[in-house]
């Protein structure tokens, strides 16, 4: 599967956790270097791990067809992204779950990423109505 997460430290810190509890992760952001991202996505491919944890960064190129879930450890900045990354689950026509796990801190954050954007806000206040609707 593939956990989103807002930022670098997220992503590693989520990835220890899921070590310590014994489960196959790698950590994916686009600060890597170029080989420890190819490392992860072919240990990943391979089944070698069973997660990646990752930035936006990992994205583009992704075509691995039994990937059983995605979560989104903070929602994502837009609809648009949401339906990407979700999208990467359940290519093989299997059953496969899109968890979004978000709280009014996460508008906090992203709101700070999205502010020089356009419609970046009104974008990121659409995924938050969504996420209320869904949390109904």
């Amino acid at each position: 599967g593939i956990v989103y997460c807002f930022s670098q430290k997220d992503s590693e810190q989520v990835t220890m956790s899921l070590q310590k509890l014994g489960v196959g992760a790698g950590t994916y952001h686009a600060n890597m270097e170029a080989r420890d991202k190819s490392r992860v996505h072919a240990h990943w491919t391979q089944n070698k791990i069973q997660v990646v944890v990752a930035t936006v960064a990992f994205g583009m190129g992704i075509d691995k067809p039994d990937v059983r879930f995605v979560i989104h450890h903070t929602m994502s900045k837009s609809m648009e992204n949401y339906y990407q990354e979700s999208g990467r689950a359940g290519r093989d026509d299997h059953r496969a779950d899109c968890i979004v796990y978000w709280g009014f801190g996460d508008v906090f954050r992203i709101s700070t990423m999205v502010v020089m954007e356009n419609v970046g806000q009104q974008k990121l206040y659409d995924m938050v109505r969504y996420c209320q609707d869904m949390s109904r």
